[in-house]
């Protein structure tokens, strides 16, 4: 028989921070071509199973042609938009999040959601066309010679 005896707690603390959206540094938004990604800081990874419809984000850029989203990928602390066409490196391009109502939302995987975002700045992964043409170097030692005749 024992009594009053002590225990240990095994059950770690829920989980009741929500994702933050990264907005500075190497993770903030970022597009390449046309996939757009979006980095959340959180304790767990994100939902990858009931996460926001592509109708949630609305992506813009400032006097070009419209962007739409074509699809909703998680994995990881990662929601990549999939766009309507390419962006360009010369574009001003922002996104939005509208949290949705119901489950599916970014969320992680113990259930909390993150909040809504207006018109978030997005830098660009993809560089600027190379438009400059080969030069050939006609001076100096490295000028193009006829082959060696034996």
């Amino acid at each position: 028989s024992f009594s009053n005896q002590a225990v240990t707690h095994g059950t770690t603390a829920a989980d009741t921070t929500p994702p933050v959206l990264i907005t500075t540094g190497d993770h903030r938004p970022k597009v390449t071509g046309n996939q757009l990604t979006l980095t959340y800081t959180d304790a767990s990874n994100l939902d990858a199973v009931n996460t926001a419809a592509a109708s949630a984000f609305a992506v813009s850029s400032a006097g070009n042609a419209a962007i739409s989203v074509n699809s909703v990928a998680v994995s990881g602390k990662t929601v990549t938009l999939t766009l309507s066409r390419v962006v360009t490196s010369a574009e001003t391009v922002t996104v939005s999040y509208t949290k949705p109502t119901g489950d599916n939302v970014v969320q992680d995987t113990a259930g909390n959601d993150a909040v809504s975002f207006s018109n978030q700045a997005v830098t660009h992964g993809t560089t600027a066309a190379d438009t400059t043409p080969p030069v050939l170097i006609t001076t100096g030692d490295i000028v193009p010679r006829s082959p060696a005749t034996n």
